[in-house]
């Protein structure tokens, strides 16, 4: 028996609420940039993992208690933790990558590049998942790149120069992002959301902290709290998401997924006064239009 189609008003609502976890998303990134370059990335990115799991401990527990069960999936035991581990992995790369990027160059051009993450993950999924992927795949995917390379490109750093380092760093997110989605993909009928979102935000926790003590650095409390809130903002911006597939398929909801950059150059205009130029939005435009084109491919 299939399920009856959303309504008008129901798709509305999925886009607000997919739209909300845009906007959240690409605020969390200001957080990080606020700090500066003077924290470290695995420091921050501990703290940002140890606020999530904090903010996700209560529903954890509460399930827990309440021994409600999860969906019997056969192989679920140690291939799952395994699973849970690479993803947090990927997860902690994404975050560790994502936070130089923002600290490097303008927040819209990092978030513009880490939205070809589609590509990698459709790279992913032919590699591991034994996806099959044709010639429209191929071409959306070169002109998702293509657009990425010319967002990189060093007419589009402003007063932050030719950063280098910033824009490998930020493709290495779109990169370990993918990853990250394939994962969640392998993992997301086996568990319990609140199950999940524990199980990663502790094992990413603990394995930013086996690198990190050694560059942890001293900071003041408003620095710890921006930091700290990385995390509930990432919860809150997962819940959004959450009640927009619930409402909606994701293929109705491909296109909000790419206000994220929107939202982005704005609080980057508004909060960091980084204006984007003509090759940025030309760039930006490509990476929409290809992982669009990509995300929206007839099933088969």
């Amino acid at each position: 028996m299939t399920a009856e189609p959303a309504s008008g008003s129901q798709i509305l609502s999925a886009m607000l609420w997919a739209a909300a976890a845009s906007a959240l998303f690409a605020f969390m990134w200001v957080l990080p940039k606020l700090v500066g370059a003077n924290v470290p990335a695995v420091q921050v990115a501990f703290l940002r993992y140890m606020a999530g799991a904090v903010c996700i401990a209560p529903f954890f527990i509460t399930e827990v208690i309440r021994r409600t069960p999860g969906p019997v999936i056969e192989g679920s035991g140690r291939s799952l933790f395994v699973l849970h581990a690479a993803r947090s992995a990927c997860s902690v790369g994404a975050l560790v990558f994502g936070v130089y990027a923002v600290t490097s160059i303008p927040l819209a051009n990092v978030q513009a590049i880490a939205m070809t993450n589609g590509v990698f993950t459709m790279l992913f999924a032919v590699l591991f998942l034994h996806e099959r992927a044709g010639w429209r795949e191929i071409v959306a995917g070169v002109v998702a790149l293509v657009g990425a390379i010319i967002v990189a490109g060093p007419g589009t750093v402003g007063a932050a120069g030719w950063a280098v380092l910033g824009v490998l760093a930020a493709f290495g997110q779109a990169v370990t992002w993918g990853g990250e989605v394939v994962l969640l993909r392998a993992t997301a009928a086996r568990e319990s959301a609140s199950r999940i979102l524990f199980k990663v935000n502790i094992l990413a926790a603990i394995m930013v902290l086996v690198i990190g003590v050694w560059f942890w650095d001293d900071m003041n409390m408003d620095t710890f709290l921006l930091i700290a809130a990385m995390g509930p903002v990432a919860i809150v911006g997962q819940v959004c998401n959450i009640r927009a597939f619930r409402i909606a398929d994701a293929t109705s909801l491909v296109p909000v997924r790419y206000t994220g950059i929107l939202f982005a150059a704005i609080f980057g205009l508004l909060i960091f006064d980084e204006w984007p130029d003509a090759s940025a939005i030309f760039g930006a435009v490509l990476i929409v239009g290809g992982a669009m084109w990509l995300a929206l491919r007839p099933k088969s």
